[in-house]
């Protein structure tokens, strides 16, 4: 959203003067970001908080009331007017407006929503923020994931460089990270180097997929002080909603604990949240499966693997790839000949063992299954088994 608010302010300040180039730019700007913006615009002009499909058409109404007014007084009438007077007079939100300069009102504003340093949101917006999304994604029956991100070995940049070169790269992190998510995806800084991001209407496997793009950004990035390059990297950890939890606050410590599963994993990857509160038996399990590591970019090519054994929550094959990491992305098809299906699934890499020269062991743990694939898997180990699966 911020992207938008920025544009929005933007063209505010360029045709302060031009009432007609201001609507046609802020048109565009609907046109670029889709109806998402019309609430926007009218945060910004009046900070009153209006549904998409309220703000559209508002919108619609104060540009024909501008019109009306202009031709009833003979003069053309400014926008801000316009939307005063419709608010005030017609659909009556607003009781008591108050004139003000809207890059003083900007100003009081950023001080209390966003960091200083980082330019990103503030701890405080943030769980207002996460409460708000929340709430929306079980109103509208949506999906959302929380990102917690940790800088590693931070203290060793301030300790080696200083604070001011502590500070110099926390904030063009920070700016590179905003350049990542979208629109309406909410960065705050939550406290000394950890950045938190509520990422709406996003399943889990998609969130892993952005997270992972962060942390390649990151850690690609060519940060200098006083001309001197400072590497960093960072670990992450994510929490999704309605699947690990549907309390806000949980969500958030639920991403904490797996970022900590990232940092001793060794740093400078990505865990997702897993509660790990059941035991699953697992079963001796032999087919070739076909493997593919998810990347960001170019699209990797599948093999095939030899499978060992199988449980509801993860599986472990050979592989004479050593191409995998811990923490990477994964996915798999896996036929399941006795019953004549194949499922697919996505899987986060957990162990890597050599077992001898040219041969690995690669334990993998599923991400969320839909229905269809859980039953299937469930089914296969019933059937082997000829009992319950506790």
């Amino acid at each position: 959203m911020q992207v938008i608010r920025n544009k929005i302010l933007q063209s505010l300040y360029d045709y302060s003067n031009n009432d007609e180039k201001l609507i046609t730019v802020l048109d565009e700007v609907a046109v670029e970001f889709g109806p998402q913006a019309f609430p926007v615009i009218f945060h910004v002009l009046t900070h009153l908080d209006l549904s998409q499909p309220e703000a559209q058409e508002f919108w619609q109404e104060i540009c024909l009331h501008r019109l009306d007014m202009s031709n009833q007084l003979g003069h053309n009438v400014n926008l801000r007017t316009a939307i005063c007077d419709y608010f005030c007079s017609i659909h009556k939100s607003l009781q008591n407006p108050k004139v003000v300069e809207i890059h003083v009102f900007e100003n009081t504003i950023n001080t209390a929503k966003y960091d200083r340093l980082t330019g990103l949101y503030n701890r405080a917006y943030f769980d207002e923020s996460l409460i708000r999304e929340v709430a929306r994604a079980k109103r509208y029956n949506t999906e959302l994931s929380v990102l917690f991100l940790d800088i590693d070995n931070f203290k060793a940049v301030n300790d080696n460089h200083g604070h001011l070169a502590g500070d110099s790269v926390l904030k063009d992190m920070s700016q590179a990270i905003l350049g990542e998510i979208r629109a309406e995806d909410i960065a705050s800084r939550y406290g000394g180097e950890e950045i938190v991001i509520i990422l709406p209407e996003t399943r889990k496997a998609t969130g892993l997929i952005l997270a992972e793009r962060i942390r390649e950004l990151i850690a690609n990035l060519n940060l200098q002080y006083e001309g001197k390059t400072i590497p960093l990297t960072i670990s992450g950890g994510l929490a999704s909603f309605p699947i690990d939890s549907c309390d806000a606050m949980e969500l958030v410590r639920f991403a904490d604990m797996a970022l900590l599963k990232a940092k001793a994993l060794g740093k400078n990857n990505i865990q997702s949240y897993s509660p790990n509160k059941r035991r699953y038996v697992r079963i001796d399990f032999s087919p070739e499966i076909l493997v593919k590591k998810i990347s960001i970019d170019e699209p990797a090519e599948s093999f095939a693997a030899q499978a060992k054994n199988l449980s509801l929550t993860g599986i472990l094959f050979r592989s004479t790839s050593p191409c995998f990491a811990v923490g990477n992305k994964i996915q798999l098809q896996i036929p399941f000949e006795d019953c004549n299906v194949s499922v697919l699934l996505l899987g986060t890499v957990v162990r890597i063992e050599l077992t001898n020269p040219g041969q690995y062991e690669i334990g993998v743990s599923f991400l969320e299954m839909d229905h269809t694939c859980q039953n299937e898997v469930s089914q296969y180990l019933l059937k082997k088994l000829g009992q319950k699966i506790t």
